[in-house]
């Protein structure tokens, strides 16, 4: 329960994290491709990052590591339920979408590598 509670923490800020990765290439008035890309990169990373730290010291992974993988994207899910129904659009699918592919992606990778990693560390 613990790993979960960490895991939608660190999903709540995974947004943020993307939002400033992009910051780099922003253009005023316009969303270049290269702006959602970085972003994409960065939540990725950063989520790979939080499941690689998550599973590392898990050694029960087979049976816990998909929720936190889900509480992870539940988070970010929610942040950008917040933001549509503060906006109001279509807006989403040009910066939600790809960030949430990639969120998902990211942790599914770090949650694999931890669990490889505790592992090997047992062993």
């Amino acid at each position: 329960m613990k790993r979960m509670l960490t895991s939608f923490g660190l999903g709540l800020v995974a947004p943020f994290i993307g939002f400033l990765g992009g910051a780099l290439f922003e253009e005023v008035g316009k969303n270049p491709p290269k702006e959602t890309i970085a972003e994409m990169l960065v939540v990725g990373l950063y989520c790979a990052a939080c499941q690689f730290w998550i599973a590392r010291g898990n050694g029960k992974m087979a049976t816990s590591g998909w929720t936190c993988v889900a509480a992870m994207m539940l988070a970010i899910g929610s942040i950008f339920l917040v933001l549509f129904l503060a906006e109001g659009g279509l807006e989403w699918r040009y910066f939600a979408a790809p960030i949430l592919v990639a969120g998902f992606i990211g942790a599914a990778a770090g949650m694999v590598l931890g669990r490889g990693a505790g592992r090997a560390g047992a062993a």
